[in-house]
């Protein structure tokens, strides 16, 4: 059970992200190729994970911090990004056993992927994942929701978008099945640490079915909820310097197996994203 109860870790990251975004030549916030074209950036993660049993309540808490090396070019679809893991520390505590862990020395090659002006996402390879990776670590959600859908033209302040985000894909052990429908607003200039910086709001809500077999057994999750955020942009380098992002979902964990009705659960969540030296 308590490797069951483990993989919730590989939900953790499928609630929104923010990453760097530029403004085209014609003003319009579209995607295109930052200069220097490499771009790093550290991440911070906090979730706290709530499971009702038969047994009891049981709290997972998991941490993660990355430092992100993401280099940009021109492709046919639009841009190639390839992100290297320069850092990775993730754990998490369980009730039901000891703590899982992840560093960058689990991982193996890079992500890379595509994506068009807009930032609609499409995965080219991931990285080859080992030991306690494949429960902690999900480079498909980076690279379809670490970039927040754009407008590409040329919004005034209080503008509103609002998009789709979806993709299915084989998380470690699992099957992960997210969708994200997210509404933007331009908020408009806010300034930070001396800089005035543009500032797009961000709110929406997140459905995630998973499923994974984990030694011998079946565990499938399904749980939805309220995901909001912000991301912040410099006009004047005409990049993504810094945002935030909070989910609040619940759901239901089912391991037939153990012979056990579906449990309750509820996760609640909260990261950010910083330029490294902005």
């Amino acid at each position: 059970m308590k490797r069951a109860v483990a993989f919730v870790a590989l939900l953790l990251g499928t609630t929104a992200c923010v990453g760097p975004f530029a403004s085209g030549p014609s003003g319009g916030l579209m995607y295109q190729v930052p200069t220097p074209p490499t771009l790093t950036y550290v991440t911070g993660d906090t979730s706290n994970i709530d499971i009702s049993s038969p047994m009891g309540s049981m709290r997972m808490r998991g941490t993660s911090t990355a430092t992100l090396a993401m280099s940009f070019e021109r492709s046919a679809d639009g841009l190639q990004v390839t992100t290297t893991f320069q850092e990775l520390n993730a754990r998490l505590t369980q009730p039901m056993g000891g703590a899982v862990t992840a560093d960058a020395d689990d991982l193996e090659g890079p992500l890379v992927f595509t994506m068009d002006d807009r930032g609609h996402s499409t995965v080219v390879s991931v990285p080859e994942m080992n030991g306690q990776a494949g429960q902690m670590a999900n480079p498909h959600a980076i690279a379809y929701q670490f970039f927040p859908i754009l407008p590409g033209g040329a919004p005034k302040a209080g503008a509103s978008w609002t998009d789709t985000i979806h993709y299915e894909a084989e998380v470690g052990p699992g099957e992960t099945n997210s969708t994200t429908i997210m509404t933007y607003t331009l908020q408009g200039d806010t300034v930070v640490d001396g800089l005035t910086l543009l500032k797009i709001n961000m709110t929406g809500n997140a459905d995630v079915t998973a499923f994974a077999v984990t030694e011998g057994m079946e565990v499938t999750q399904i749980f939805s909820g309220d995901v909001s955020g912000y991301a912040l942009w410099d006009p004047a380098r005409s990049v993504y310097v810094g945002g935030y992002n909070e989910a609040d979902m619940s759901g239901t964990v089912e391991v037939p197996a153990a012979g056990m009705p579906p449990m309750p659960l509820t996760l609640s969540s909260k990261g950010h994203v910083k330029l490294q030296g902005s």
